[in-house]
């Protein structure tokens, strides 16, 4: 799988966080915000949980004095095979985050792991409000947990979802997946402007909008008009290496941009991810073709 590295780098930081954090500044530098991922999931033994563990201290120590992101997959802290350890690594983390004023979000995974993903993050939220967590669209179950997560006031970051399920699970129609996937965008921004200008409930989350779709961001945008919310008052999220043309248009037009910035040695599931998100490498091709002559 070496021949897949040189489409990799696009999408990755660097192999390491030294080689990741001169990215990460410039980014920082440049007017974005930023949700950094240490990769790996699915770790099989304490010794690659706690290796995780320490790199995400790490890198929450490093930018102590700033309010970064931190994404975590809960598979790579033991959810999988030790849930006590793995709450223990991830409160940990969740608590020096909290002393940074960072946030804490938990990445969702496949299917097998969206119930206890969401049971972690309720546990966590007891002590402190700084933990969010994502939701994908094509699972069927998103209908009933994004109101119940918007009830509690947790901040989600809504993604389309690169995890693919059964028909008993899953939506399978793509047209289906971003007319459902806009439907509850829409609801997201509807619930901060309710909650937090008509109720002046100051706890309100912002919430995160993850997609690269032109005409969904546009239908967004169009949408702000009619309702009162702000652009400070949700995120746009993007990958870090896709489509950079439509990150620095939306930060330059005065709204919020975070960036998922991913770095580590195991790059291939997360490449692998990608390029099956997007069918194949004529996606990726189009999009630099796209930077490069802006169409």
């Amino acid at each position: 799988m070496k021949f897949l590295f040189p489409f990799a780098k696009r999408f990755i930081a660097g192999h390491d966080f030294k080689s990741a954090k001169p990215v990460i500044d410039k980014l920082i530098s440049d007017g974005y915000m930023v949700s950094i991922d240490y990769l790996g999931e699915l770790s099989r033994n304490k010794k690659d949980c706690e290796r995780a563990y320490k790199e995400y201290m790490n890198v929450i120590d490093v930018y102590r004095d700033s309010k970064i992101d931190i994404s975590i997959k809960p598979s790579q802290l033991g959810l999988k095979f030790d849930p006590k350890m793995c709450h223990y690594y991830t409160q940990s983390i969740v608590w020096a985050a909290y002393t940074n004023n960072q946030t804490v979000r938990l990445d969702m995974e496949d299917a097998s792991l969206i119930k206890p993903t969401l049971d972690l993050c309720y546990k966590l939220r007891k002590d402190t409000d700084n933990v969010g967590v994502a939701l994908q669209t094509n699972m069927l179950r998103t209908k009933k947990d994004l109101p119940e997560l918007m009830t509690e006031k947790v901040s989600i970051r809504l993604v389309k979802g690169a995890y693919k399920g059964n028909n008993k699970i899953a939506y399978q129609n793509k047209k289906q997946i971003e007319k459902l996937f806009l439907k509850q965008s829409l609801m997201m921004l509807s619930d901060r402007s309710r909650s937090y200008y008509h109720l002046k409930d100051a706890d309100t989350p912002v919430h995160a909008i993850g997609t690269h779709d032109s005409e969904i961001i546009r239908s967004i945008i169009k949408y702000l008009k009619t309702i009162k919310i702000t652009k400070q008052d949700f995120d746009f999220e993007l990958l870090y290496g896709i489509r950079r043309d439509l990150s620095k248009e939306l930060k330059d037009r005065g709204f919020r941009v975070r960036l998922y910035v991913p770095f580590g040695k195991d790059w291939l599931p997360y490449t692998l991810r990608r390029l099956k998100e997007w069918k194949n490498l004529k996606f990726v091709i189009s999009n630099i073709f796209k930077e490069i002559f802006r169409f």
